[in-house]
């Protein structure tokens, strides 16, 4: 038994897993660390100015990461034995990420010119904007096809460090705002340069000249995943932005400070589905029971955990936004207590989804559920937001991820691909 425990310790999959914790706590954690500063310095209308800047920005980062992070992992984690075949799949998909980051900025710039709650943004949502440009040009999805990811954990998190620095140092006051913009999209850029730079010195990657026909191929193989993705956005990083523009900034701020907590709390999942993703996908290549046997134990894993984190976050939830957010953000209670469950449902539903539907390609599937659910959030939001404000929003966020998860299990039972 220990012999077994020290060879898992040993394996990529734990050696990736643990690199990815890392990413998250460059993504999550670390920021966690400058939201009690934020929140004081900014206050409630500042914070959720950025909140709101931000979440539009999101769809643009959204739309320019397709859905490489899942259709070009799983594409390289199949090729990785053959570095011609892996430097032409990463180079059209750089490829189209620029192009799709060109067209991007060219939908940007009309918007903030036509639409007045976008106008009044304008400056912010283009300094934003660069944390598109360091979406499109860090690999992520190359080094987790790869099974590769302790270099880019480096990279993630000394860049991050040196913006936590900067928010400190630099940001004093409420229209400081603009700097604090400037700061995660310089930092975003930054990473996605060096990023760039590493895999290409590490994979040994071969210079080639994308065709026009490459960059069809990879936009065609993630367009379903796309459309997958970009339904979660409308129950995910489309709140605040939903939000902002049936309410004010501060109704934002309210909502968007116990939002990033919880999902930072969350976020402690995602290295597990992430880091097994690639092996499940290769192993629904040669045996079915070994993928349900294995999505099980990692279905029990996440559940386990996530209802952990969901206990914790509803007990403690006064504590931690008045040590958190501080006075002022007692709105935040409520929102963060209706959003706990979200570890918990969202650990079961990446369970099936990343170990089960992704490596049998049932892309089309999850497509439809995220679509539905989608599309519940929007319409909840629109008719609970004018009478309940954040805790509108609070709800309907949670029952479209009940529905997502509810949604994967009935699929999976019926079609006897379920892990349980």
């Amino acid at each position: 038994m220990a012999s077994t425990i020290r060879t898992g310790l040993r394996s990529s999959v734990a050696k990736n897993a643990a690199s990815l914790y890392v990413i998250q706590f460059a993504n999550y954690i670390l920021p966690l660390i400058t939201v009690p500063y934020l929140v004081r310095v900014l206050g409630p209308t500042g914070y959720g100015t950025i909140a709101f800047g931000r979440s539009l920005i999101a769809y643009f980062a959204l739309f320019v990461d397709y859905g490489f992070a899942l259709s070009a992992t799983r594409k390289i984690s199949v090729k990785r034995n053959d570095p011609i075949a892996v430097s032409r799949i990463a180079f059209s998909v750089w490829a189209a990420k620029i192009l799709l980051c060109t067209v991007g900025f060219a939908v940007l710039l009309p918007l903030v010119t036509v639409v007045p709650k976008l106008r009044d943004v304008s400056v912010l949502l283009l300094i934003l904007y660069g944390l598109t440009v360091g979406n499109a040009l860090f690999p992520t999805w190359l080094f987790q096809g790869m099974e590769r990811m302790v270099s880019i954990s480096v990279i993630n998190l000394v860049m991050r460090f040196f913006v936590v620095i900067g928010i400190f140092t630099m940001i004093h006051r409420p229209e400081d705002y603009l700097l604090y913009g400037g700061l995660t999209s310089f930092g975003s850029i930054a990473a996605g340069v060096v990023g760039a730079g590493v895999a290409f010195w590490m994979f040994q990657l071969r210079p080639v000249i994308p065709s026009w026909r490459g960059i069809q191929e990879a936009l065609a193989e993630g367009w379903t995943l796309f459309l997958s993705t970009a339904s979660v956005s409308l129950y995910t990083t489309g709140n605040a932005l939903i939000l902002g523009l049936l309410t004010n900034h501060t109704v934002v701020g309210y909502y968007s400070a116990a939002e990033r907590i919880v999902k930072a709390v969350a976020g402690l999942l995602g290295p597990i589905s992430q880091a097994v993703y690639p092996r499940f996908s290769k192993m629904a290549s040669e045996s079915k029971s070994s993928v349900l046997y294995w999505a099980r134990r990692g279905l029990l894993l996440q559940s386990s955990l996530g209802l952990f984190l969901s206990i914790a976050l509803f007990v403690g939830a006064p504590v931690i936004v008045q040590v958190v957010l501080g006075t002022g953000y007692e709105p935040s209670i409520t929102v963060m207590r209706m959003l706990a469950a979200l570890p918990l449902i969202i650990g079961i539903g990446s369970s099936f989804g990343r170990f089960v539907l992704l490596p049998f390609r049932k892309d089309r599937t999850r497509l439809f559920i995220f679509l539905i659910a989608g599309f519940t959030n929007v319409t909840l939001a629109f008719l609970l937001t004018p009478m309940w404000f954040a805790s509108g929003m609070a709800l309907a966020v949670l029952v479209s991820e009940v529905f997502v998860t509810l949604g994967f299990f009935v699929y999976l039972r019926i079609n006897n691909l379920s892990p349980i």
